[in-house]
């Protein structure tokens, strides 16, 4: 009885605890810091957006679960979701939106056209903003203070991507084909220059811009040429356009390609068995290589059972970057969170993320996967130093 007594008493007070400590939660002043997030959220690439979204929103409720205060006041953080369509001229009414809005911080865009177009907005605005996305040496090469970027420069990929398709493709003949938009003449271009540095030789260089992506003539004359690759500056769903004509004009050279995206599920089935062999080239290490991946996978199915593309890891760490800028600061002035960005070392889920003085990522790190049995095997990763 006396053990029964006791044993009330204990319950009893670990209850009043336990409600004084809600109590005092509830009671507890809160503000609410807003961070923004622009990306397409709809149209051909909303799959894509939601995805980054959904990782900065992810990010956002774990550090909601291990609060601070400023100024005496507990930060809770929210995510203002904002759709561009991938839409330039969209990008800056939804950039000048989220600064009236009053956002700490701004993950986005998703590429390198929209993250550029709203850049000087937030720039004017003084209000930090992460692409966890762009590439283009353009996007931080402006001079702004604000514009930082998660991935490595597409330029700077090619390094890499010419010498393995020389060295471990053994391709001396190499036809480039790009889609005329400024990243697919800019990685076209770069990848010939160091491919001819490595003794290959490029037989042919195409554009195509068109809508439909009519590669036949293109193909059927290079075909003639006797080439070892065909490399591609474009865009995801071209690319696959691109494989099932070599396939089905009996083309035997090698796909090669650099582009952010192009690793994941949604190109290997559109492509099908034309995907075999194809040699791309993705800014990050490998999903496996990544600590804590297996948790994070985890808690982002198990949250919102959404596709995981090759980029998504990167939004859900520039949330989390961005987060520990302000507490580092303990400032809710977006100038002050910018200043600790150009500070910050942040161990992620992609590794250490830091940036340098015009917004890079001070080490980025590119992977090459080959397609084989129609499923992507990293077969080597490269860290700029």
């Amino acid at each position: 009885m006396l053990f029964l007594k006791y044993r009330r008493m204990l319950m009893f007070c670990i209850l009043s605890l336990a409600l004084h400590a809600s109590g005092a939660i509830a009671s507890e002043e809160v503000q609410t810091v807003t961070i923004g997030f622009v990306g397409a959220l709809s149209g051909v690439s909303e799959s894509f957006g939601k995805s980054l979204a959904n990782a900065a929103e992810l990010a956002i409720f774990e550090a909601n679960r291990k609060p601070f205060k400023i100024n005496g006041k507990r930060v809770q953080f929210r995510l203002l979701r904002m759709d561009d369509r991938n839409d330039a001229e969209r990008t800056q009414r939804v950039a000048q939106a989220l600064v009236k809005a009053g956002v700490i911080g701004v993950i986005g865009g998703t590429n390198s056209n929209t993250s550029i177009a709203a850049s000087r907005i937030f720039a004017d605005a003084g209000v930090p903003q992460i692409s966890p996305t762009s590439s283009l040496r353009k996007y931080t090469g402006q001079g702004f203070r604000t514009t930082f970027r998660m991935l490595g420069i597409d330029d700077d990929a090619c390094i890499y991507l010419g010498e393995y398709a020389v060295k471990e493709l053994h391709a001396q003949r190499i036809a480039v084909i790009d889609n005329g938009t400024v990243f697919g003449v800019n990685v076209g271009m770069r990848f010939s220059e160091v491919a001819r540095e490595h003794g290959a030789v490029i037989v042919s260089r195409d554009s195509v811009s068109d809508v439909l992506m009519n590669f036949g003539e293109i193909l059927q004359r290079v075909k003639a040429q006797d080439i070892d690759a065909v490399f591609f500056g474009g865009y995801s769903a071209q690319t696959s356009m691109l494989a099932q004509s070599m396939l089905r004009l009996e083309v035997k050279a090698r796909l090669v390609t650099s582009m952010n995206g192009i690793v994941g599920s949604s190109f290997l089935i559109s492509s099908g068995i034309a995907v075999n062999g194809t040699v791309a080239q993705e800014a990050g290490i490998p999903f496996n290589k990544m600590p804590g991946w297996k948790k994070f996978e985890a808690d982002f199915n198990q949250r919102f059972d959404f596709q995981v593309y090759s980029m998504t890891p990167y939004a859900y760490d520039a949330a989390h970057v961005l987060m520990a800028a302000v507490r580092r600061a303990n400032s809710l002035n977006p100038r002050k969170v910018t200043n600790t960005l150009h500070e910050i070392s942040f161990k992620g889920l992609t590794g250490i993320v830091a940036f340098d003085a015009v917004g890079n990522p001070r080490s980025p790190s590119y992977t090459i996967y080959e397609a084989q049995n129609q499923k992507w095997t990293a077969m080597k990763t490269n860290t700029m130093r």
